[in-house]
């Protein structure tokens, strides 16, 4: 995972009104967190190049925050709210990250190809749509690609058939689904009843004699 830059600025200021005033600036109150930190840096970060990184990179960036007249810290998006309407971003959380030292991520699944079994009239589901993994920083998947090409009717994926990368570690039940080709139900009525019509006429047949 390649590394972005961002321009924080450390304030001391704090409540709804100095934070509703940042807003009205195109700004983003926000907070820097980790465990080897004395104490949380509480800034304020672009909201535009803020909002970039979500649609480009995701959650997975390593990021570079660059303060005026303070040190560089290096960090990833833990945690942000949006409005009512899911449209303004009102915080951002971010984590401090250490290149040497693995960290947890969740990081979504991207479905990859036409499965063979939409193709006999099947219908794609996905029950689960990302998953949490661990490695070192720059080593975290922005995505994780699932191939569906050769799924069938019927048939199905699980975790454990997810292909991840030797340093990337999955935290999830190998035997969770994550993506199967349902058989529709006017399929399924069709096949069971061309299964039925051989017997009933082996049936009447019998009967005949």
């Amino acid at each position: 995972m390649a590394q972005v830059k961002l321009d924080a600025k450390i304030r001391k200021e704090t409540g709804k009104g100095i934070a509703k005033a940042l807003r009205r600036e195109g700004r983003v109150p926000a907070v820097l967190y980790g465990r080897h930190m004395e104490e949380p840096i509480v800034m304020d970060v672009d909201a535009k190049a803020t909002e970039q990184i979500l649609r480009t990179v995701g959650k997975t960036a390593i990021i570079s925050l660059d303060f005026e007249g303070a040190e560089k810290q290096l960090a990833m998006l833990a945690d942000y709210q949006r409005d009512v309407f899911g449209t303004r971003l009102l915080s951002v959380d971010f984590k401090q990250v250490n290149l040497n030292e693995k960290v947890m991520a969740t990081v979504p699944l991207m479905i990859v190809g036409e499965a063979k079994g939409v193709k006999e009239g099947g219908v794609l589901e996905q029950s689960l749509r990302e998953i949490k993994v661990e490695a070192l920083p720059l080593d975290l998947p922005a995505h994780i690609e699932i191939d569906v090409t050769e799924l069938g009717l019927g048939h199905h994926m699980c975790v454990s058939d997810l292909k991840c990368p030797a340093n990337v570690t999955i935290h999830e039940n190998p035997e969770e689904q994550v993506i199967n080709v349902a058989i529709p139900r006017a399929v399924a009525v069709a096949e069971a009843t061309t299964e039925e019509a051989p017997a009933a006429e082996g049936e009447a047949a019998a009967a005949a004699e």
